[in-house]
Formats: C-alpha cells, sequence, structure tokens
C-alpha cells in the first residue's frame, strides 16, 4: 500500500502511529519524528490547498519545561499537512488547527521510543467561534485557549466568593465574558485574597477589576466595592512607568504586584479571573462533620449560603480550593515521591484525592490542568481491587489505553499505585520503575470540608 492509499483509508502500516479521531495505533519505525495531519470538515469532507493556523504545544511529563511553535500552513490537495516534532521521550503534545472561525484539536499524546511518525485526522468543529469572539488576528491565543480543558469554579473558602480563570483577548473581552457569567473582573480586598488567587491559578499574569476609566486618579473595582488594599508594584514608582491618562486597567503581573496598562496591553492580558460573591455550594452538615472521622470524606448532601459555612481546620486554608458540586477542598502539592505525597497530606488532615464519578473527575481537569499527579488509588492490599486511601471502595473508573502512555516492563502485580495522567485526566497504574513513577512531582490532596467560619477568625 502506498502512502496515498494509506492517507484515503486511513489504515495501518508498519512504521506509523495512526490517530483516528485520537484513537491510536502504535508500529514499528525508525523515521524522523514528524506528525502528518489530515483536516476534515464535520461531515469528513477534507479541507483542500486551504490556508490554516496551526499550534503545537509540548511539555514536560512532570510539568516543568516544554514550549510551542506558531505558524500558519496549507493543506495539501487532499486535506494534509506535516509537522516535524522534536522526539523528546519525556513530553506530550497537542495540535491545533484553526481554519477561518472552524477550530480542531487532538487529545494529548507522546511519541513512543522508536516510533515517531503520528497519523492524525482532525474534524474541524461545526459550531464556528461567534463573531464577536473571533479575532483573526489573534487566532493563536484563540487556539491556547481551546487545547486547554474548559475552565471551572471554584470557591474561596476563606470568603465564600467562586473565582474562575478564563483566556481572553484584552480587559473588555474579559468584561464581556464576566457578564455572561453574571460575574465580574477579581475585586482583591487583602493580602490573603492575593496571595491565595496567585497560588490557585498560577497565571504568569491576569486581568484584575481595578480601573480608573471614569476618572483619573480614582480607583474602582468592576464590581463596585471600596478599594481597600492595593498591591501596586514598584514599576509603577519609577518616572514614566506608572499610571497616565491612557493606562486606565490593571493586571497583576508575575508575582510582581499591580501595573496599570491601556485596555490592549496583550502581552500582560491573555489571561482573567472572575469572580462572584457567592455560589452555592453543597457541603457537610455539622452533625456529619462532627461523625466523621480525621480526613474522610463524605458524599455531601446540604446547600448552605457561606456566611453558615464552618471550618473544620482554618489554619490551613491558603491553596485549597472547594469544589461547589461537593463541598470538599482541593490541594495541588509538589512531593518527591509517592510517599511524600502520602505524608503531607496527612499532616493537612488530608488524603490524596478519591475520585467518585465523572462530575468530579471533569472538575479536576478543569481546574487542574492536564498534568501528572499522584492520586489516593492503591491495589497493594489485594491484587486487582483498587481500593482509595481513605477506604473508599472505587464507584468509578478512568483508566486510559495502554498506547497512550510509555511504554513499562513491569507486570500487573508490580503496579500497586495509580496518577491521573495529562491525557485528559486518564488514569494510568504505576510502580517503582515506570517513567510515571520517576516523573510524577505533584499530588492533589483532598479533604471533606475546609471553609472558614469568619465569626470564629475574627475571635482568634
Amino acid at each position: 500500500m502506498n502512502l496515498q492509499s494509506f492517507r484515503q483509508n486511513l489504515g495501518v502500516f508498519v512504521g506509523v502511529i495512526v490517530f483516528s479521531f485520537n484513537v491510536v495505533t502504535t508500529a514499528q519505525t525508525d523515521n524522523a519524528p514528524q506528525v502528518q495531519v489530515r483536516v476534515v470538515f464535520a461531515d469528513g469532507t477534507p479541507l483542500v490547498n486551504a490556508d490554516i493556523h496551526v499550534l503545537v504545544k509540548r511539555r514536560k511529563f512532570g510539568g516543568r519545561g516544554g514550549g510551542l511553535s506558531r505558524r500558519t500552513m496549507q493543506t495539501d490537495a487532499t486535506g494534509y499537512f506535516v509537522e516535524t516534532l522534536d522526539g523528546n521521550d519525556d513530553e506530550f503534545y497537542r495540535v491545533g488547527v484553526a481554519y477561518q472561525a472552524h477550530l480542531a484539536k487532538t487529545s494529548p499524546f507522546i511519541l513512543h521510543e522508536g516510533q515517531p511518525q503520528v497519523h492524525l485526522l482532525l474534524p474541524l468543529n461545526d459550531n464556528p467561534v461567534r463573531p464577536d469572539r473571533w479575532r483573526p488576528g489573534r487566532v493563536f491565543a484563540t487556539l491556547e485557549a481551546f487545547l486547554e480543558p474548559p475552565p471551572v469554579w471554584v470557591v474561596n473558602p476563606i470568603n465564600g466568593h467562586a473565582y474562575k480563570r478564563v483566556w481572553c483577548h484584552d480587559v473588555m473581552d474579559a468584561m464581556t465574558l464576566a457578564a455572561e457569567e453574571g460575574a465580574y473582573l477579581v475585586s482583591i480586598n487583602d493580602k490573603v485574597e492575593d496571595v491565595w488567587l496567585q497560588e490557585i491559578f498560577e497565571l504568569d499574569s491576569f486581568w484584575i477589576g481595578l480601573s480608573d476609566v471614569a476618572e483619573e486618579g480614582q480607583w474602582v473595582w468592576h464590581s463596585g466595592e471600596p478599594v481597600t488594599y492595593t498591591n501596586w508594584s514598584e514599576r509603577e514608582h519609577v518616572k514614566g512607568m506608572g499610571n497616565t491618562e491612557i493606562k486606565d486597567y490593571v493586571v497583576s503581573y508575575s508575582g510582581r504586584g499591580w501595573w496599570t496598562v491601556g485596555d490592549e496591553h496583550a502581552p500582560y492580558g491573555r489571561g482573567a479571573i472572575l469572580e462572584k460573591a457567592d455560589m452555592p455550594v453543597k457541603t457537610l452538615s455539622d452533625e456529619q462533620i462532627d461523625a466523621q472521622l480525621p480526613g474522610a470524606s463524605t458524599p455531601a448532601d446540604k446547600t448552605v449560603p457561606s456566611q453558615t459555612r464552618r471550618s473544620v481546620q482554618p489554619l490551613h486554608t491558603l491553596g485549597w480550593a472547594v469544589n461547589p458540586a461537593n463541598g470538599h477542598g482541593y490541594k495541588k502539592i509538589w512531593s518527591k515521591s509517592l510517599e511524600d505525597a502520602k505524608d503531607r497530606a496527612a499532616a493537612e488532615g488530608a488524603h490524596l484525592v478519591t475520585i467518585n464519578d465523572e462530575a468530579e473527575q471533569k472538575w479536576l481537569l478543569g481546574f487542574f490542568g492536564n498534568r501528572l499527579y499522584w492520586i489516593g488509588l492503591s491495589d497493594a492490599e489485594k491484587e486487582g481491587e483498587w481500593v482509595w486511601q481513605n477506604g473508599e471502595p472505587l464507584t468509578y473508573e478512568n483508566w486510559g489505553a495502554k498506547h497512550s502512555f510509555p511504554r513499562s516492563t513491569l507486570s500487573p502485580e508490580e503496579k500497586d499505585s495509580a496518577v491521573m495522567t495529562f491525557v485528559n485526566g486518564q488514569w494510568r497504574a504505576v510502580g517503582p520503575g515506570d517513567p510515571f513513577w520517576r516523573t510524577t512531582k505533584r499530588a492533589i490532596l483532598e479533604k471533606a470540608d475546609v471553609f472558614v467560619n469568619p465569626i470564629a477568625e475574627e475571635e482568634r
């Protein structure tokens, strides 16, 4: 079979990794690493001889390091284009394509050793980006956002407010997104909230809701709240670098404080954080909390307003975020090993995360993103019987396909632990010696309740 026949039939031949709608088949090859992509419309018709935008993102398994490439290319007479990859054995890739206002993307994938050629079939979405959201001049920023899992709302256990990270083109776009969500650009009212935002969202920079567009020098929050706290950077006090009549908006920049900028300052403004003053959160009743064992996770059954929420451990709130669907607190940590992650969880009265259903899995992916994380699943006690660290039975599974991950020489009996992976949150069983065993440097912690009681805090 020649290459042309392969492309028409999308069959498998020796020497290629083949993705058909992101389903992969592998075979041995010694070819140079590259990805061959066929772009089709939603009905399967190839997009031929067309100018497209292509974004390729790569990231290290461990979460630190990576890169991206952006380029404009043209599909050939059969709808294909070819992109060369770096071929590193400890990285995963994502590919996004834009044609006019239609987008397509792959699931995250890897290159197996000795298998560097990948074939992808990418169907463009049938619902183009709305005209008011499509900016052809900023198409790569749109593609970057499209490649990430959909963002989710998280609740700050200290003040009960809900927050959401969004991608945007500029501050006006951010305000539009906020209005669509019944929210506002974030108001930062004290140092504790400021630090919490930095720890939770880890954005290099993001728009906040502070502006003096109405009256020069009179700063007000988008929410209408009074300005009770500021964190201006040293840059703002340097002659010629601070506020001017054309710098009416503010970004929080890379942990260096707040910078005044114009309304379309793209280098700093691709992300924003939205805020809602209150969001219904399912939490445990006081009786359920009192009846729980320390660190145990119990299904939530009560929705209460933020001012009546109760704290179990109010001194351990920074870094924790609450899932409004179950009222549980979650936290991302760096860890040297699985045992280190367990020890750190115990020190916080928590456990490695338990994932009980698809909704929780999607929320975790939307919040924590495509990375490698230790989770609390193990079959160390009895081979093949997976249980959660907190003692709960396994009621939901999200195991990934073997070909999606690096090859392992270990037997199933040697794989007693599990990680949540960068392949859309799918799980992988691992053991000492696996590539993921040594490269997993993060963990997700969980505990049933982390809300702070404002009255109790004032009495301290």
